[in-house]
């Protein structure tokens, strides 16, 4: 059985070595000049690859990922490295290498590649697949491939200077398959504020919320940092995909609020009435964040506690506690980790990633229009993706 794979990102590499066996011929193609190049720039160059706390919920289509990650659950993951070689070290609930480098990840998987005879071909780009009979035809910028089975695993359109820039869908779409728009997600957001410059590289734990007209769309929990542009951090990543006109984003400026904060903030409003309203804030905010505050509220720094009014203090707390910045945009697809869409779920069979339309061709990965949560959860469903397909295509070529 001859098995092309399309991409040779974290899930193509893993699913060509998952499948191959004595009984088929397995080439991946890459239309870079490099394999792997995107695996390289995950987790600010670390690679965290799963999460302790997974689950469906992570993710945006759960039903369909159900079965995946039930199947190649995080704990899986760790001791399929472990086998392959590489141990791993946690950050939180954050897994990564032990060497806490991608480049380790991506060696071990090529070291695999070429332990298992794969037929690597660089700087190759499909531009058309034709369905024939039985088998199919890739047509190349190098030349025509011939294959029993295709696997599509391209990665989407976020991080284009990886190479994943969505040319590549309009190759499925002239086959009839249907995708759907494409979003930059897990990206930073574009605010708009006089105090981005002065606020930059500040950072705060805590809830960002996503308003529009005052009511709720999402809400993360995490490490917030402001930018000469806007707002970063996991919590931000995570909300982006939601941004549409309109939007605000809320950030405390106090570190992990809780239910003791606003009475901690009373009680020191009286206990150091003859401190300064800067001598008052530098105890528990950031240094840059006075001037945000007392600009914003047209206060004096200099004024004793004392002498502001309770109207004044409650302003004060209020921007403490919940500061509202007018969301302008995000970063796009440059600077996005992931991308939300790609080809339509209705597209596909979950259980096998197989196209409904075509036989023995096969979507997995970022290729489909489902996106996770910033934290190892998108690499763990193309690893899973790459596992489960792998184990499938084994057994079908014991078959024949």
């Amino acid at each position: 059985m001859k098995i092309i794979i399309i991409g040779a990102g974290a899930s193509g590499i893993s699913t060509a070595i998952n499948a191959k066996n004595e009984n088929n011929e397995i080439i991946l193609l890459e239309k870079n000049d490099r394999i792997g190049k995107k695996l390289l720039a995950t987790g600010n160059g670390r690679c965290n690859y799963t999460n302790l706390n997974l689950s469906e919920s992570n993710y945006s289509s759960p039903e369909f990922v159900k079965e995946t990650i039930k199947d190649f659950n995080n704990e899986d993951l760790i001791n399929y490295f472990k086998l392959l070689g590489l141990e791993s070290t946690s950050d939180g609930n954050r897994i990564y290498p032990i060497t806490l480098k991608a480049n380790s990840v991506l060696n071990i998987l090529m070291y695999w590649l070429e332990k298992k005879g794969i037929d690597i071909r660089t700087n190759t780009e499909v531009k058309e697949i034709k369905k024939n009979k039985n088998s199919y035809t890739l047509f190349t910028n190098s030349g025509n491939y011939e294959a029993d089975v295709v696997i599509i695993a391209f990665g989407g359109k976020a991080m284009p200077a990886s190479g994943s820039d969505g040319v590549s869908f309009e190759i499925l779409k002239k086959m009839g398959i249907k995708v759907t728009d494409l979003k930059a997600a897990l990206t930073q957001l574009k605010l708009d504020s006089k105090y981005l410059k002065h606020l930059s590289g500040t950072k705060v734990i805590g809830k960002a919320r996503l308003l529009k007209n005052n009511k709720v769309i999402d809400e993360r929990e995490g490490e917030i940092l402001f930018t000469n542009y806007g707002i970063s951090g996991p919590p931000i990543l995570d909300l982006s995909v939601n941004i549409s006109n309109d939007n605000v984003i809320e950030v405390p400026l106090i570190n992990n609020l809780n239910d003791e904060s606003i009475e901690m903030l009373y009680r020191r409003y009286y206990m150091f009435a003859d401190f300064s309203l800067e001598e008052y804030l530098l105890g528990i905010v950031d240094k840059k964040f006075i001037h945000y505050i007392v600009d914003f509220l047209n206060l004096d720094k200099n004024t004793a506690m004392n002498m502001i009014s309770m109207s004044d203090f409650e302003k004060i707390i209020g921007l403490l506690l919940k500061s509202h910045f007018r969301v302008t945009g995000n970063t796009g697809f440059k600077n996005a980790q992931v991308t939300r869409g790609g080809v339509d779920l209705s597209e596909v069979n979950s259980s096998d990633y197989q196209s409904k339309k075509y036989k023995n061709l096969y979507i997995i990965g970022e290729a489909l229009n489902i996106d996770g949560d910033c934290g190892g959860y998108n690499l763990h469903f193309a690893f899973a993706c790459a596992y489960r397909l792998g184990k499938i295509l084994r057994e079908k070529s014991n078959l024949q």
